[in-house]
């Protein structure tokens, strides 16, 4: 059963509709963002907290933000890729959702 909820976590990211991966899962599956998995619900969530404030960061803004959170696995580079690509992803997805539906 998907609810909503206050609380924040990778796993409350999934979208309750057919439990389809928010852009951040997606795009660190797809950039290949994750290794080991122990740094990976923190990278998600700051990087989703970053996209909030700025759809589209820069790599320094995107390094600046994960700052706090330590991989010992990856150079970060396809961290950085993932939170850029997910930001991508989340304007594509927000743009399709605000085109006004055609008249019958």
């Amino acid at each position: 059963m998907c609810r909503p909820t206050a609380v924040r976590s990778p796993r409350s990211r999934a979208s309750c509709k057919g439990g389809a991966l928010h852009p951040i899962q997606a795009a660190f599956k797809e950039e290949h963002g994750l290794q080991c998995g122990f740094c990976t619900p923190g990278m998600m969530l700051v990087g989703s907290a970053l996209l909030e404030d700025n759809p589209s960061p820069t790599d320094d803004e995107v390094r600046w933000a994960i700052s706090g959170n330590i991989c010992r696995c990856t150079g970060y580079m396809n961290i950085v890729k993932a939170i850029q690509a997910a930001g991508s992803a989340m304007a594509e997805q927000q743009a399709a959702e605000s085109v006004p539906a055609a008249a019958s």
